[in-house]
């Protein structure tokens, strides 16, 4: 077999082969030497979590939920939750996004590479944790093309997040190729998809007569917002990162993202922190009985405490504090606040799932103990999450530190692991290749 590489056409015979074998052996080596310490214990450290994870996994697929603690009165547990963390905060990535490429906001520009890598990996990452959940996914795809329920929002949301997978690779292989135009085009299209999605995924919980704290037409709103507060989290963390670690993309423009994305918090803060306090006195002064219990169990019931202190304290009001206050060090007051806005809504979207279930009033949503079901996650679930976040973590680093994420098409993307695969090919102290083309 024959290749050309450079203009040269190269014989890949065995020899050839494994010196090619040697040389990324060797590259490799030298690679991991050449890795700081802390580096290497932020690989070890996130490999180990993969490994819980993965150890969870496969005890939780012979026996599927036997092995969760999640009961008849309460269904969905904490991978449904981290499912809708996961893929909503897909959606806030592409939003943040299309403030740059799509309505041409220049500071949000730089966020394009690293929003659709972030993007894929979370949403990706969702579909494993749901996978695991529904125990034969299998079943879900059979049904979604040779079975269409168009009447089903469950239907509606397993297409278009299907469909939003497929238009998110499009858009990271036009960025990585530089085909500008298409990348353009395919960001307008994930921005759309990216308020569908989220939508869908709203109207699965608000169609649930059974839940009234689901239902209506708010929770598709909620989780917009929402979705954009985590995907500005996500890229405020990760664009300080950048400036500390004077990654690809250093400097100005990085400064610029990072003061853009404290004015967005300040403003998605706001809104959060507004809806919360209409919709709980909404619940309280109108609501039904159900509502209003569900609501009371959030406020004043078992999930009062880590409501209060983690979802509200932590999640909302300290870092709307920390972005909103005036003076120096912006970067590290956007860095500590995006970490605790993220940390907040994860729990906010457990406690989200769990209040929804643990008040039922009618017979439709089963029987509980007075006055409360009780859910606690099993070491199976929390083993899952922790693999599937750690999972998410470890691939964005090891796409940070070997392709150029500082724009679309620039050097260290395909061109230039193109250019370091030609290097490793020509190198003639490894393979021995003479001056003349075979």
């Amino acid at each position: 077999m024959v290749i050309r590489v450079a203009g040269r056409e190269i014989a890949l015979d065995r020899p050839t082969v494994a010196a090619a074998l040697v040389a990324a052996r060797v590259g490799l080596r030298a690679e991991v030497a050449a890795q700081p310490t802390w580096l290497k214990a932020v690989f070890a450290g996130l490999t180990a979590l993969i490994a819980i994870g993965a150890v969870a996994a496969a005890l939780t697929v012979p026996p599927g939920t036997e092995v969760f603690n999640t009961t008849p009165a309460v269904e969905w547990g904490l991978l449904i939750a981290t499912y809708v963390f996961l893929v909503v905060t897909t959606s806030g990535l592409c939003l943040v996004s299309s403030l740059g490429m799509v309505f041409g906001i220049d500071r949000f520009k730089p966020v394009e590479m690293r929003h659709v890598v972030l993007a894929l990996l979370f949403l990706m990452s969702g579909f494993g944790v749901i996978a695991l959940e529904l125990h034969y996914p299998i079943r879900l795809v059979f049904g979604v093309i040779l079975s269409p329920s168009p009447g089903s929002p469950m239907w509606w949301m397993g297409t278009v997040y299907g469909l939003y997978l497929g238009v998110l690779v499009f858009e990271l292989v036009t960025n990585l190729m530089g085909f500008a135009r298409l990348a353009h085009i395919a960001c307008v299209i994930s921005a759309g998809v990216a308020c569908v999605a989220p939508t869908t995924l709203g109207l699965v919980f608000g169609s649930l007569v059974s839940r009234p704290f689901w239902q209506g037409s708010i929770a598709p709103i909620y989780l917009i917002v929402t979705a954009i507060l985590s995907g500005a989290s996500v890229l405020g963390i990760v664009f300080v990162l950048v400036n500390r670690l004077r990654l690809p993309g250093h400097g100005a423009e990085a400064t610029d993202v990072i003061v853009g994305i404290r004015r967005l918090l300040v403003i998605l803060l706001g809104l959060v922190i507004a809806y919360m306090a209409i919709r709980s006195l909404a619940a309280i002064t109108i609501g039904s009985a159900a509502d209003r219990a569900a609501v009371e169990a959030l406020a004043i019931g078992p999930l009062g405490p880590v409501s209060w202190i983690v979802r509200i304290g932590l999640g909302l009001l300290a870092p709307l504090a920390l972005v909103a206050w005036p003076g120096r060090r912006v970067a590290g007051r956007v860095f500590v606040a995006s970490w605790l806005i993220m940390i907040g809504l994860f729990v906010d979207r457990l406690t989200f799932v769990t209040a929804g279930q643990i008040a039922p009033s009618t017979a439709a949503s089963g029987i509980v103990s007075a006055p409360y079901a009780s859910y606690v996650p099993s070491l199976d679930e929390i083993g899952i999450v922790v693999g599937a976040v750690a999972a998410v973590a470890l691939v964005y680093v090891l796409v940070e530190r070997f392709i150029d994420l500082s724009s679309p098409g620039g050097p260290g993307d395909v061109h230039g692991l193109r250019a370091s695969l030609q290097r490793t090919l020509l190198r003639r102290p490894v393979l021995g290749l003479g001056g003349s083309a075979r």
